[in-house]
């Protein structure tokens, strides 16, 4: 009986090692036996991180001094802006994103916290003033486990922070799972609502119904100029609440890029979560998804 249990365990134990080696030669077979774009980001933000206290940037940091929005959402705002001024079509927009390890499991697995900030600066109005900020914290996990593929898994709080009839938040599960080729990248990241009662139950219980449940992110990499292109919710809504957002990034200097991001669809801001409309800008960036 032992000796047939014995035998069953090591079977079982065979068919995990082979189904394991399975899954990482596909895995394997998907991307490229050399570095991709991906990998060397990722090489990069691991020696960053060695110095300076761990910190480095995480998504995308920049400025967007020309900012056009089509169809501001005037009704949102009304009584809230200075001296009740009505929204300008014209902004600066900007986003920074910051991530700092706080426990490393491994070289390739660590506990990581990042920090972001988005928000849109009335700046041609008569009267300056920050029309909408957003917070982002979030704790995940973050694995490298070969070469050409990112997985990170955790939970991301969001919200403007403004309290009463303004306020709009949600907390997340997700996981963001990211392979890539010598040129190309692709992230798949969904996600869950968690923790309702304290966030998005409050002022914005159909968020989902405009954000969704995930976003498909796909970048391409040439002579330094990088294309991408995000995607949220189009089919799950059955192309009704989608998002859109395509950017380029081009050389200027060396550790500043010229940048251009177009948004067509829903979620500009989160405020306007509920809210469709088309916007381009033009400024500059300090790091870029690939």
């Amino acid at each position: 009986m032992k000796q047939c249990l014995c035998a069953c365990a090591l079977l079982l134990f065979s068919i995990k090692i082979s189904v394991a080696n399975s899954v990482t030669d596909f895995m394997r077979a998907l991307t490229t036996d050399e570095p991709s774009v991906l990998q060397k980001k990722i090489d990069e933000e691991k020696k960053a991180s060695e110095d300076l206290y761990g910190i480095t940037l995480y998504e995308p940091t920049y400025v967007l001094p020309l900012y056009y929005t089509a169809r501001p959402y005037y009704s949102v705002y009304g009584g809230s802006s200075p001296e009740d001024q009505q929204v300008t079509h014209t902004k600066l927009k900007a986003q920074l994103s910051l991530a700092v390890p706080v426990f490393n499991f491994s070289k390739n697995t660590a506990l990581k916290l990042s920090y972001t900030q988005m928000f849109y600066w009335q700046f041609y109005a008569r009267s300056r003033y920050f029309r909408e900020s957003s917070y982002k914290p979030q704790l995940f996990i973050s694995s490298n486990p070969i070469k050409n593929w990112l997985i990170e898994a955790g939970v991301a709080h969001e919200s403007n922070g403004r309290g009463g009839d303004l306020e709009r938040s949600w907390n997340r599960a997700f996981v963001d799972v990211s392979l890539s080729g010598e040129h190309w990248m692709l992230s798949v990241k969904p996600w869950i609502l968690i923790l309702k009662a304290a966030s998005s139950d409050l002022r914005n219980k159909d968020i989902d119904k405009f954000l969704g449940y995930g976003r498909i992110l796909a970048a391409y990499k040439t002579h330094d100029n990088t294309f991408s292109l995000m995607l949220r919710n189009n089919v799950t809504s059955g192309f009704r609440f989608g998002t859109v957002e395509a950017t380029w990034s081009f050389p200027l200097k060396k550790y500043v890029k010229g940048y251009i991001q177009a948004f067509s669809g829903y979620g500009q801001s989160l405020i306007e979560y509920d809210h469709y409309t088309n916007s381009i800008g033009i400024g500059v960036i300090l790091n870029d998804v690939i």
